[in-house]
């Protein structure tokens, strides 16, 4: 891919200024991806991957982000034919993007199962786009310092990595690692943290998690864009830790406080401390029926620091 990279700008100079003849068409590139799979770009500037699928993943729509449509059939305004397929459309315009998702998906059609992990790389797109409303710059820094932090002894803890509202745990337990929570401050003389009455529970039920606390530095000259190329560029194009980390880069590019807020990275991966967190003082295992959610401040002075992280 790294040839076509330096062809991809003329690609798009060209595409750009050619005059559609139809609103259906499409400007394709010579370069083709694994599985004979073409690309070009429509009317909207817009990046179109035809997807050699017969059906066997179901269209979806995220909006202003991406859609898989089924079979559907396209002009090819720069060799007046028609062709049918499976378009996979990326709305966005920029360059950087257009490459970025067709690296990816250039790795995964080298694969013979390249229709599950196609799936699964679609899943991890709709998770981090569904995200963004609750996106907090500071908070997701704090968990890409602690990943980063965790790889030099943990080479495969991104791929543990789960950043979004729904998820209890931010890093998910396996053979290697605890459960990990990580919680963020901007206060570096006294660490307090919320917790859900859900997350209390799960470290009651589950003894070995953790709970990283981490003091977030601003004046800085890295974003939480930047951490994320830093990361993938330690991983594997085929880890699900470089999947779940690129599908960020493609969904929040288009957030500012992503791209240019900065924070000072080394004060705070220097910053990150593990803390083991029974709770078991809390009588929350035959909780009140009435008792159905909630939050709890704690304060990390009365809680026992982990001597393994």
């Amino acid at each position: 891919m790294s040839l076509f990279k330096k062809e991809y700008d003329q690609f798009l100079e060209k595409a750009q200024k050619h005059n559609f003849k139809s609103p259906d068409g499409i400007f394709i590139n010579d370069f083709s991806l694994p599985k004979d799979t073409i690309f070009g770009i429509d009317i909207n500037n817009f990046l179109i991957i035809i997807l050699p699928l017969n059906n066997q993943i179901s269209g979806f729509q995220i909006k202003d982000f991406m859609r898989l449509k089924d079979k559907t059939v396209f002009f090819v305004e720069n060799d007046n034919k028609k062709i049918i397929g499976s378009p996979l459309i990326f709305k966005r315009k920029n360059k950087n993007d257009h490459l970025s998702l067709l690296s990816q998906i250039n790795q995964i059609l080298k694969s013979d199962e390249y229709l599950n992990l196609l799936a699964q790389y679609f899943d991890f797109l709709q998770k981090a786009h569904n995200s963004r409303n609750n996106f907090n710059s500071a908070a997701f820094f704090a968990e890409a310092c602690t990943i980063l932090k965790l790889l030099k002894t943990l080479p495969h803890i991104a791929d543990q990595w789960d950043s979004s509202a729904n998820s209890t745990i931010d890093i998910a337990p396996s053979e290697l690692n605890p459960a990990i929570e990580v919680k963020s401050t901007i206060n570096e003389f006294e660490r307090i943290h919320t917790l859900s009455i859900h997350q209390i529970k799960y470290f009651q039920r589950n003894i070995n998690s953790l709970l990283a606390s981490v003091v977030v530095f601003h004046d800085g000259a890295v974003s939480c864009k930047s951490i994320c190329e830093k990361l993938i560029s330690r991983l594997k194009p085929d880890e699900r830790g470089y999947k779940y980390i690129q599908g960020f880069l493609l969904a929040y590019s288009d957030i500012t406080s992503f791209t240019e807020s900065c924070f000072d990275e080394g004060m705070t991966i220097n910053s990150i401390r593990f803390y083991e967190t029974t709770f078991d003082d809390l009588p929350l295992n035959n909780p009140p029926k009435w008792l159905i959610g909630g939050n709890l401040k704690i304060s990390t002075d009365f809680l026992k620091e982990s001597k393994n992280f």
